[in-house]
């Protein structure tokens, strides 16, 4: 059997690259190829030894496998309460955006709410209001900056 040890050394070696460790896993095949031989006739010693090493290999991988460790966050999980205060302040805030909203000059209006609440894309908007890109743009730049006046007037209660 010892003609087979430089073949299987590097059968091993091109599928572990620690030297070291491919010449232990080599000889430990060789140690379980000949307690083997000791207590059975053995037909083809190379395909034994083959064998042997691959599920070596295998064992000592799935030993060494370490799972990452999976953090819990429990906060991130659980349901977070939702103070009353605080769904009455939202739901006005919505309220004060649609009442802005509908201040809003027509087109500057249907782009906001096209490109911001509907989710298309300027480019989309553009083709659907028949406009350029650059007044899409200016539509929604001067929408917010409406918008935001307005809502702030009516938090600030000016």
């Amino acid at each position: 059997m010892i003609q087979y040890y430089k073949e299987l050394l590097f059968f091993i070696k091109s599928r572990i690259p620690n030297k070291d460790y491919a010449q232990d896993l080599v000889q430990e095949s060789y140690m379980k190829a000949i307690a083997l031989q000791n207590s059975q006739e053995i037909l083809n010693k190379r395909a034994l030894l083959y064998k042997i090493a691959k599920n070596l290999m295998i064992d000592k991988a799935r030993k060494n496998f370490n799972l990452q460790e999976v953090l819990y966050e429990e906060h991130a999980y659980t349901a977070k309460t939702v103070e009353p205060e605080e769904v009455l302040l939202e739901q006005d805030r919505q309220k004060t955006l649609m009442r802005a909203l509908q201040t809003l000059p027509q087109k500057r209006k249907e782009a906001f709410v096209l490109h911001v609440l509907e989710g298309y894309s300027r480019d989309e908007v553009s083709q659907m209001m028949g406009i350029s890109i650059d007044a899409v743009e200016k539509h929604l730049s001067r929408a917010s900056i409406e918008l935001k006046e307005k809502i702030k007037r009516k938090e600030g209660g000016f």
